[in-house]
C-alpha cells in the first residue's frame, strides 16, 4: 500500500469514528468538503476517502450503516490500533498527518508505518495491541521522566520504561518495598478530562495504592504536574462501552479540577 493511502486509513477511520463532529473539529462544513481536502493534501482521490470511511462505518455509531463486510488486513489493522487510542490523541495524529509538512519525519509517522508490515491478518491478530501515543501523551511521559529524576516522586526506586508493553501502566518502579506502577496523562492546557482504557483502569483497581496517575497539564506552555495515588479509590469515572467492543473509563474536567498534589 502507498504510504499516502495508510495515511488516509487513519482520516478515514477518525472521520467515521466522530462522524459529523470529525470534520467540524477539522475545519470543515461538510464531509465532501473534508474528503476533497484530505484528497489534495494527501494526494488521493476524494472517493478514496470516502469508501474508506464507509468501510469503517459498521464499528461505529453513525446513520450511514448500510451494508457490512470483513474488513480487509489494512483496515482491520488500523482498527485495532486505534480503538485502544484515546480521542484527543487520534485528533492530534490527524492534524499532524494533515497539517504538519514534517509529519513524514517523525516517530508517530514510523509508528503508523510500522502497522502495515507483511504480518498475515491472522498471525496480527496474535499479537499484541499495539497503541500509538500521540504528541502530547510523548510529551508529557518525558516529562514525567524528568521530573522523578529530579524528584524521586512519586516514590523511590528504579524507574522501568513499559509504554511499549501494553501492560496497563507506562511506568514501573522497583525498590525494596516492591513494585509501584504510574500511568501518565496529558493535558495541552489545564482543563480537560481525560481517558483510561479498560485495561489501565482494571489494573489500577488490582494495585490500588501500588498504582498512580500522573497528569501534567499546560504541557506547552508551563507543565504542571500533578500526582494521585489509587485513583480509582478517589477518582469518580464513567464507563463507556463502544460498539468496536472497546471499554473505557473517562474523568471529567470538573472531578479533575479539584485534584491537587
Amino acid at each position: 500500500m502507498k504510504p499516502q493511502n495508510e495515511l488516509a486509513l487513519v482520516i478515514a477511520y477518525y472521520l467515521s469514528r466522530f462522524d459529523k463532529n470529525g470534520y467540524l473539529t477539522l475545519g470543515y462544513k461538510s464531509f465532501n468538503e473534508a474528503a476533497r481536502e484530505v484528497g489534495r493534501i494527501l494526494d488521493v482521490k476524494p472517493n478514496t476517502v470516502k469508501n474508506m470511511r464507509d468501510e469503517f462505518d459498521p464499528y461505529h455509531q453513525n446513520s450511514r450503516i448500510g451494508w457490512k463486510r470483513e474488513l480487509r488486513g489494512s483496515r482491520l489493522k488500523i482498527l485495532k490500533a486505534f480503538q485502544e487510542t484515546d480521542d484527543e490523541t487520534l485528533l492530534e495524529i490527524v492534524k499532524e498527518i494533515l497539517y504538519n509538512i514534517e509529519f513524514k519525519k517523525s516517530e508517530e509517522y514510523g509508528d503508523i508505518r510500522t502497522l502495515f508490515g507483511d504480518k498475515k491478518q491472522g498471525s496480527y491478530l496474535r499479537s499484541p495491541i499495539f497503541i500509538l501515543r500521540g504528541p502530547t501523551g510523548k510529551n508529557a511521559e518525558s516529562l514525567f521522566m524528568k521530573h522523578f529524576q529530579n524528584t524521586t516522586q512519586p516514590v523511590k526506586g528504579k524507574l522501568i520504561d513499559c509504554r511499549d508493553l501494553g501492560s496497563g501502566y507506562d511506568f514501573e518502579i522497583q525498590n525494596e518495598n516492591g513494585s509501584y506502577f504510574i500511568e501518565v496523562k496529558g493535558l495541552s492546557l489545564s482543563t480537560g478530562g481525560i481517558l483510561f482504557t479498560n485495561k489501565e483502569w482494571q489494573t489500577a483497581l488490582r494495585y490500588g495504592g501500588k498504582y498512580y496517575l500522573v497528569i501534567v497539564k499546560y504541557i506547552s506552555v508551563s507543565p504542571e504536574i500533578i500526582m494521585s495515588q489509587n485513583p480509582t479509590l478517589k477518582l469518580k469515572a464513567q464507563k463507556n462501552i463502544y460498539t468496536t467492543l472497546q471499554v473505557n473509563w473517562t474523568i471529567s474536567n470538573k472531578i479533575l479540577s479539584n485534584l491537587r498534589m
